[in-house]
């Protein structure tokens, strides 16, 4: 089982610290794009060199990325653009994945049937655009009841992957937030989970909280994961300027290792 961190929980301009925290503990980063932050994309110019062989994935660029937008449109096409300069930077780094949202913004129950089926078809252009770059790409089940933009349902997701050939990302967060029996999610889905957001809240806000900080069983959740899906990467995902030290970190990973 191998350990990544995502740099979400540094401020661009902090970003060097991603690296300390990689060489310090020997584990990968998922880097979460914020091309529309200068620091981030001067970040990503300057340090290629030093961001290979401690890349591990990209997180797909979900802020201004709306899947769910008509073809044709300039949402549409923003999107495309902003995931295809991701997965530039992610072959180039030698990424084992990318990450995808099948939605990033709210929506009423109304337009649920539509929101589907636009973001569907998005899905596979993109799986072909994936595809020229080499770079797996991993399906996550994004949005929480609280902000109104849980796309699908326990039930829906786990369905979900008959219909396509795209693996899974399972963020414990997001499927804490929504209620999901996480145990049967990842009983029903084995090992198309190829990774999985590690955070913690209190069932309803999606604070991307540390393991100790919120009330999902996380010590409940280790051992189904070894069991189920040992090779699996653990990615913790922590919220914007969380307080954890590189020491602190590492005694969370030695709790997942000391389980398995």
């Amino acid at each position: 089982m191998k350990y990544e961190l995502s740099t979400l929980m540094f401020e661009p301009e902090n970003l060097m610290k991603s690296l300390r925290f990689a060489h310090e503990l020997e584990l990968t980063l998922e880097i979460f794009p914020l091309w529309h932050e200068p620091d981030f994309a001067r970040f990503m110019k300057e340090h290629l060199t030093d961001l290979r062989g401690v890349t591990g994935s990209f997180h797909e660029p979900c802020y201004f990325c709306e899947h769910t937008a008509p073809r044709g449109g300039k949402e549409h096409a923003a999107a495309v653009d902003a995931c295809r300069k991701t997965f530039e930077y992610a072959a180039a780094l030698g990424a084992k994945h990318m990450v995808f949202h099948h939605n990033n913004r709210g929506f009423a129950s109304f337009e649920k049937a539509d929101m589907i089926k636009r973001a569907t078809e998005n899905l596979h252009e993109m799986n072909e655009i994936a595809a020229e770059y080499g770079i797996p790409y991993l399906v996550e089940n994004s949005g929480v009841i609280q902000f109104n933009n849980m796309l699908f349902n326990e039930e829906e997701f786990i369905a979900l992957f008959a219909e396509i050939k795209n693996d899974c990302v399972l963020d414990l967060g997001h499927a804490h937030c929504n209620g999901w029996d996480i145990a049967r999610v990842v009983l029903s889905l084995g090992d198309r989970i190829k990774a999985y957001h590690v955070h913690n809240n209190d069932g309803n806000g999606d604070a991307h909280q540390r393991i100790g900080a919120g009330t999902l069983d996380v010590a409940a959740f280790k051992h189904r994961c070894y069991e189920l899906t040992p090779d699996a990467h653990i990615i913790f995902e922590y919220a914007p300027g969380i307080d954890i030290s590189i020491a602190e970190l590492g005694e969370e990973i030695a709790g997942f290792k000391a389980i398995l």
